[in-house]
């Protein structure tokens, strides 16, 4: 008799340490926010180009902030080349869920540069969000135009979820680190 209440208080005492194991297990894989999932962070192109406003000789980034700056920054890159209703669509922006972040890669002496986004990078961790692009460089042996451009990519982000901003490479190099700016 004893030895089966024995028996029956280790089942007891090894289910509930399972049961612990598995309740810690689980909310250490749900992250530092207590079972809540990290928030989704979406990226998308709003323009990208290799013949940018050639002001800014070096890699930039920066927010843009309202319709009128954003509606500037169109004209300016686009040099007037955008049918009207793709710039209609282009400042279709609301601010109060969108961030709008420009990324220049400064004056380039060819042709072959460019800035694509890697949508399959981008995400949340720690209240950063890491927007993942390709700094496309043409190879040492190609043969390509002797032109000065300037690539850049304007990115269209969800608001929410993160307090700053990393821009890295292809490679997992940091390229720009940016507080938000609301």
């Amino acid at each position: 008799m004893k030895h089966h209440r024995f028996i029956r208080t280790f089942i007891i005492k090894m289910l509930a340490m399972v049961a612990m194991s598995m309740a810690l297990l689980f909310t250490c894989g749900m992250g530092q926010r207590g079972g809540v999932p990290a928030p989704e962070l979406h990226v998308d192109i709003l323009l990208t180009g290799t013949q940018g406003d050639g002001s800014h000789p070096e890699p930039s980034a920066e927010w843009i902030a309202s319709r009128e700056e954003l509606g500037q920054l169109v004209d300016v890159h686009k040099s007037g080349q955008l049918p009207a209703q793709d710039r209609a669509a282009a400042l279709d922006i609301d601010f109060n869920t969108t961030r709008i972040l420009l990324v220049r890669m400064g004056q380039k002496p060819t042709a072959g540069y460019s800035l694509k986004l890697d949508p399959e990078s981008c995400s949340i961790s720690q209240k950063i969000a890491h927007i993942s692009l390709i700094w496309a460089e043409p190879a040492p042996d190609l043969v390509t135009a002797q032109v000065i451009t300037s690539p850049f990519i304007l990115l269209k982000l969800s608001k929410g979820g993160y307090d700053a901003v990393e821009v890295v490479d292809q490679h997992g190099q940091a390229r720009f680190d940016l507080l938000v700016a609301d």
